[in-house]
């Protein structure tokens, strides 16, 4: 082969390795957007901070609104991109400190302790409205201050669909970012170091000293491993000269200070061990290429309900944190911000449960089952299991079977293979659960299908689908011998999250005529330190 064509081979070669890389910006900028950046720990000395275990409430706080350029205002087709509308929308801009400051203000009329901005802040994108956003931001809480106020503190949401979405690359496609590198890992700490680089450390929202940062899905992440939270950590230690108080979703890997879930908007209150999600309902309806998902606010009913089952938990075991989800996202009407629909109704009752929570308030309302042993369902009688209403694919229907009443498993129009019986735990009761093992007690009539099992929601995200939501156990096989018998199953590492498509356990059934008859459901505690 004549040289001049193998070097064009080994060009070709070469390109074919490295292009993928030529397309990554692989230099991240070397200097932040702000000027809080380095710091050391002299800088944090009179910093306020909140303690670990202080109850305290914070919110998710969406600043991407600009009635100027009708950003998060009017979609491309120039429809309305809101569901729920802000009270004023002459103003809303987050590039004016005046909007920020009317949102930072009843944020103090609402008792919020802490305020996350969620930022969607590319490394080097600095032109983009998440940095533009923050100056504003900060000057408002200046100003409030001036005023002799003391607004909220300021923690960050990360909004990890950076981690897939973000024009990075040269050719200004979006670049994967692999938390399993070390270009990834420090793509990963240099949007965290870019925020608050931004925020003046007096304003940062602490525990024991350290900035809370909550971590949105990981899922946007190429790929993650055990190391990249301990990397975060120490990049922002030796940068900032204080450590990071890291509340992650339950499927990143590594360790954090704090668990949280997302998702109470819809089915909540969701409630992990520090911190529990909060949210008035749910309706994207303005939101474009989505199916219908709607639920009902029932003129602030299912925000009461939601705080009242927060208050009968126990203060001396329950979570100390509560997370509002959310201040004004105003696309999938989550907000408690001032409204054109809701007026300050949220704010007031906010404003109320949070002045409960902070005080311990514990709420000892008639018929709890906090203290119970045991819950248990029968047809005509329910003690703190409830067999969930028809609908989806939880279909069945009341009868008498050998001269017993029970509920039998019916057809349903999402599945031909499987019938599923839907249980709820009663959320105080459900609580004391949480990462323990308990027993069920099936009764049921021996005919009908082939088997059944439960599937249950599971503190465990490895296992079970859908992050632990449905882990199985073993099935328990039908004879045919029609007799009525009772199945006990053990159910380890018991979250009780309602996500178990809304509920916290299901009857699943399988083969046969696909017909089960249960006639009675019995949960049991395990005692601690006797759990199997």
């Amino acid at each position: 082969m004549p040289v001049t064509q193998r070097y064009n081979r080994v060009w070709i070669i070469l390109l074919c390795v490295c292009w993928p890389a030529l397309l990554v910006a692989q230099e991240l900028p070397e200097k932040p957007p702000g000027k809080f950046f380095p710091l050391s720990s002299a800088d944090h000395k009179k910093a306020g901070s909140f303690k670990q275990g202080q109850p305290i409430v914070g919110a998710t706080y969406f600043y991407w609104y600009d009635i100027d350029s009708k950003s998060h205002i009017l979609d491309g087709d120039g429809t309305d991109a809101l569901t729920t509308h802000p009270a004023d929308m002459q103003g809303i801009s987050y590039k004016r400190a005046s909007w920020h400051k009317t949102q930072l203000s009843d944020m103090i009329a609402a008792g919020v302790d802490f305020l996350m901005p969620v930022f969607w802040g590319v490394p080097g994108k600095y032109d983009g409205w998440s940095f533009v956003g923050l100056p504003p931001l900060v000057e408002a809480h200046d100003l409030l201050q001036q005023d002799g106020l003391e607004p909220p503190k300021i923690g960050l949401f990360y909004d990890t669909s950076i981690l897939r979405w973000n024009g990075f690359n040269k050719d200004g496609s979006s670049y994967h970012v692999d938390l399993t590198t070390d270009f990834g890992r420090e793509w990963f700490y240099t949007a965290v170091r870019d925020f608050f680089s931004l925020i003046p450390p007096s304003k940062w929202a602490r525990i024991d000293g350290k900035p809370i940062v909550f971590l949105y899905a990981v899922a946007f992440a190429k790929k993650q491993d055990e190391r990249q939270l301990d990397y975060l950590r120490d990049r922002f230690r030796k940068d900032f000269g204080c450590g990071l108080f890291l509340v992650k979703q339950p499927q990143w890997l590594g360790q954090a200070d704090a668990v949280y879930s997302w998702g109470a908007a819809v089915n909540g209150p969701v409630i992990d061990r520090q911190v529990a999600a909060i949210g008035p309902g749910y309706d994207h309806s303005a939101v474009p290429g989505r199916s219908p998902l709607i639920v009902e606010r029932r003129d602030g009913k299912t925000y009461v309900d939601r705080w009242l089952k927060l208050l009968q938990l126990d203060p001396q075991t329950r979570p100390w944190i509560v997370h509002v989800e959310t201040w004004n996202e105003w696309h999938e009407g989550t907000d408690v911000a001032h409204s054109r629909e809701y007026g300050r109704s949220y704010i007031v009752l906010t404003r109320l449960f949070a002045d409960m929570w902070r005080a311990k308030t514990c709420l000892r309302i008639q018929g709890t089952y906090l203290d119970a042993n045991s819950v248990s369902w029968q047809p005509d009688k329910s003690q703190g299991l409830q067999l969930c209403p028809s609908g989806g694919d939880g279909i069945w229907k009341t009868s008498k079977v050998a001269d017993v009443q029970a509920v039998v498993c019916a057809a349903n129009p999402h599945s031909a293979q499987n019938r599923y019986l839907y249980f709820n735990v009663d959320d105080a009761f459900a609580y004391g659960l949480f990462d323990r093992t308990v027993s069920v007690h099936v009764t049921y009539r021996d005919a009908g299908c082939s088997a059944f099992r439960i599937e249950y929601d599971n503190a465990d995200p490895q296992v079970g689908l859908l992050e632990g939501a449905f882990r199985p156990t073993s099935d328990i096989a039908i004879k045919e011998s029609g007799n009525r018998k009772t199945a006990e199953f053990t159910l380890p590492q018991c979250r009780f999250g309602n996500r178990c498509n809304g509920a916290d356990f299901r009857i699943a059934v399988f083969g046969g005529d696909l017909v089960l008859a249960v006639s009675q459901v019995k949960l049991v505690k395990q005692t601690p330190g006797m759990e199997r």
